[in-house]
């Protein structure tokens, strides 16, 4: 037998005691291709329709901006409070800030509008927003990604809706066009400032 042959009847063992591992398994697999550790995928997150649940009142509110995620609503819902009940918005909004609900950035952090951006973009599903590439930085970027954000939003159904405390931050929810009207009248009776987009984030 030659040296080729030799050779291919080598690798053509090694090839007939390779069992291929499965599909359904990931992470460490023992010798014979069977697992050893399976491990599961996270799970889905529990989003409901918001037109069909019984939330009512600044639940109501926390779950429309949430998009019908029932987990991150009641996340949110542990420790943010309607402002009309302690009159801080600061601190609702800091709240739902950690728990990826709302725009909630300095005037000039561009990074950090670019990211909530992303995130918020990710979790609805809605795809990838390509952001201008001017201008480069501050809070003239700020503007025009979020001028930007919500156009591209009015294509998908969403409106991004700026609550605005007259102050030098970035402050703004994303909720579907068809329960608009009801986040403006929860807004109302729940003392929350809301403001068109163009008053905020200019034409």
């Amino acid at each position: 037998m030659n040296i080729m042959s030799m050779i291919a009847v080598l690798f053509g063992r090694r090839a007939e005691k390779a069992v291929p591992v499965p599909p359904a398994y990931f992470g460490v697999h023992g010798p014979q291709g069977e697992p050893a550790i399976a491990i599961d995928p996270p799970p889905l997150a529990s989003r409901a329709e918001p037109a069909g649940t019984e939330r009512r009142g600044f639940a109501r509110w926390v779950e429309l901006i949430s998009d019908g995620d029932q987990q991150a609503t009641d996340a949110a819902l542990e420790t943010a409070r309607a402002p009309r009940l302690d009159g801080d918005m600061y601190d609702l909004l800091d709240g739902l800030n950690g728990r990826g609900l709302v725009i909630e950035a300095d005037i000039k952090d561009d990074d950090s509008v670019e990211a909530q951006i992303e995130y918020l973009s990710d979790a609805r599903g809605l795809g990838e927003f390509a952001a201008p590439s001017s201008p480069p930085a501050g809070a003239d970027r700020c503007a025009a990604l979020l001028r930007a954000w919500n156009d591209w939003l009015a294509t998908r159904d969403y409106r991004l809706v700026p609550i605005d405390l007259g102050d030098d931050a970035w402050h703004a929810v994303v909720v579907r066009r068809e329960h608009f009207t009801e986040l403006q009248e929860l807004s109302r009776k729940l003392d929350i400032p809301l403001a068109e987009p163009s008053a905020v984030f200019g034409a």
